[in-house]
């Protein structure tokens, strides 16, 4: 790891910690110049592919899926932050272990995750994201 100060490229790791997203902080020190520094490492994982009702196909996109969990919270007086949300849902489809997920398996692994932090968002986001047509559909998701 090139030394942030002097630019050389030893140095030795003095600590390292596991971090809550699968991630590591790692405390370094320069072998020349005896500066430390902190670098993160991250697993790479292969991009999901998510293909739409329309069979298009895109990268996934977290700010996305943020950015419709945010709608669906707006009025919910939330427990859990908008980022912790998505990332657990992140995670859950990293589990599938799928290449290539469908936007109806997004929205399913969404309703679950959000049923089991706040149900009116839930709620929320399932009649925004589904076809519910009239209210007997939303009475049917909510007795479910």
């Amino acid at each position: 790891m090139k030394c942030i100060f002097c630019g050389n490229i030893d140095s030795k790791v003095v600590d390292s910690r596991y971090l809550k997203d699968t991630s590591i902080r790692r405390r370094r020190e320069c072998l020349v110049c005896g500066k430390r520094f902190t670098t993160y490492e991250t697993v790479e994982t292969n991009p999901m592919v998510v293909t739409n009702v329309d069979n298009m196909r895109e990268p996934f996109k977290a700010e996305k899926l943020a950015e419709s969990i945010q709608y669906a919270t707006y009025c919910v007086d939330m427990s859990v932050s908008i980022d912790d949300i998505v990332n657990k849902i992140e995670s859950d489809l990293l589990k599938m272990q799928q290449q290539e997920i469908s936007t109806k398996d997004i929205v399913k692994v969404a309703l679950d995750v959000l049923m089991e932090v706040n149900s009116m968002a839930c709620l929320v986001y399932y009649t925004q994201h589904t076809d519910c047509d009239s209210f007997d559909a939303v009475r049917r998701f909510i007795n479910r």
